[in-house]
């Protein structure tokens, strides 16, 4: 799946909200038979709320430069507690939408608060590779990745500008190789690694 303007209305002006596109590019990807690639091109993309990346799902950046993922200023919900840009979790686009669904344990750190599925020792084959994070002035609970995942899984080739923000990542999976971390309160902030 491509990122495409035309196909998910992303502005990537880093001034218009993008969360939607985003997650409707990786819910797309999920839905051919629960695995694929997203491919982000270059550009500035804005969020406002905590984007999901579903188990076998891979977000890839390419162009001249990489694609960078930002938090605005003072982004609503991302102030007290914990904050996730992007979490990767368990269960499915479909496993999510059935109702009435009871999560005992919702991870924490949804920007708003969402029961979803938090990631197992089964969360194989996540990742992203190739693409920044920048987290504006007035954010001090965010986060921009929580990365709960198993066996192969990883994040690739990364800078986190971290800013007011509280860490570039959380809950530590599998793997991760060429991640640079510049401000912020902590550069990796986790209390165990992979869910296994």
């Amino acid at each position: 799946v491509y990122l495409t303007t035309q196909e998910f209305g992303a502005q990537v002006d880093g001034l218009t909200d993008d969360s939607a596109s985003i997650q409707a590019a990786v819910d797309k990807a999920a839905s051919n038979a629960n695995e694929g690639i997203v491919f982000v091109p270059s550009g500035r993309y804005r969020i406002a709320r905590t984007l999901y990346v579903w188990p076998g799902v891979r977000l890839i950046g390419y162009g001249k430069t990489r694609p960078v993922v930002l938090l605005a200023d003072n982004t609503p919900g991302f102030q007290t507690g914990i904050g996730d840009m992007v979490m990767f979790i368990g269960g499915s686009p479909a496993s999510a939408q059935r109702a009435p669904r009871r999560i005992p344990f919702p991870p924490p750190g949804t920007v708003p608060p969402k029961d979803v599925v938090d990631a197992g020792a089964g969360t194989f084959y996540s990742a992203m590779s190739n693409i920044d994070f920048e987290i504006g002035a007035g954010n001090p609970a965010a986060i921009a990745i929580s990365f709960h995942v198993a066996q192969h899984a990883y994040l690739s080739h990364m800078d986190f500008h971290i800013g007011s923000g509280l860490a570039g990542l959380t809950e530590v999976g599998n793997e991760a190789e060429d991640l640079h971390f510049y401000g912020g309160r902590y550069g990796i902030l986790t209390d165990k690694t992979s869910p296994a």
